[in-house]
């Protein structure tokens, strides 16, 4: 499922390609996938009018359109964006497709129809309505010792729980957890402040790091666990081999050996 940097990478894209363009048709080839918002009206709001600037929270990603309202992009588990400007090139699951005055096009591409798209006319008031929590790339430290101290039950779970936390997902918790050495079983409340200000060190360096490396990752350094995160993966520091637990039905990957704990 994308994640905050794979969402950051959709915005970056966005903007690279579509900003100020004149949305010339859309084209809802599965209106299922449409929340809180009908056909008719996706169409009148886009058509004929440019996405001006776009931003993200969490998750989510948010195109800013001159028409004063804001289109909502969630991926689910399997979204992305393709901008391309042969028809040809079309991708074959899209679901919604942006047809720009110049011919070229943007689609939303989603093989298993678990994306959303929506539109609102304030951001903030969407933000509120979904409960969301801070976005982890832009949050202080100050906050996020706040968010885990005043927490109970198994870290992983709290680093997941986008309305605590807005943006990391099972694979980069898992990293985040491996690269500080904690238990994903953790009780939140039984870590102590230098073990989190680390924590939130590694947060952003993971985020960072996957960014700058364009979200391919098997670019990532050999020192992290995500191109070990598979079926008898090996630890990178100790050759363990890594053993899966499951915690609020997700599957955690972790090191035995580096991140022992008595809650296992």
């Amino acid at each position: 499922m994308p994640e905050l940097p794979e969402v950051e990478s959709f915005r970056r894209y966005l903007d690279k390609t579509s900003l100020n363009k004149t949305i010339q048709k859309v084209d809802v080839k599965n209106p299922e996938i449409l929340q809180n918002v009908d056909k008719r009206v996706l169409k009148d709001k886009l058509e004929k009018h440019k996405i001006q600037c776009t931003k993200r929270h969490g998750k989510y990603l948010f195109a800013h359109l001159d028409s004063n309202y804001w289109l909502i992009l969630h991926f689910g588990m399997t979204g992305k964006l393709v901008y391309f400007k042969n028809n040809d090139e079309t991708p074959y699951y899209y679901r919604i497709l942006i047809t720009f005055n110049d011919e070229s096009n943007l689609a939303f591409d989603d093989p298993r129809k678990f994306g959303k798209i929506s539109l609102t006319a304030e951001m903030d008031d969407f933000i509120e309505e979904k409960k969301l929590g801070p976005d982890v790339y832009d949050i202080d430290f100050k906050t996020f010792k706040n968010i885990l101290t005043s927490r109970r039950g198994a870290v992983k779970i709290l680093l997941m729980n986008q309305h605590i936390l807005a943006g990391i997902g099972n694979i980069y918790s898992d990293e985040i957890l491996y690269q500080a050495c904690i238990h994903p079983k953790t009780p939140v409340n039984t870590i102590d402040h230098q073990k989190i200000k680390e924590m939130y060190k590694i947060m952003k360096n993971v985020l960072q790091t996957v960014l700058n490396r364009q979200i391919n990752h098997r670019k990532l350094p050999e020192s992290f666990l995500i191109p070990h995160r598979i079926k008898n993966g090996r630890c990178p520091r100790s050759d363990t081999r890594l053993k899966t637990i499951k915690i609020s039905g997700r599957t955690a990957y972790y090191c035995p050996l580096c991140q022992k704990s008595k809650f296992q």
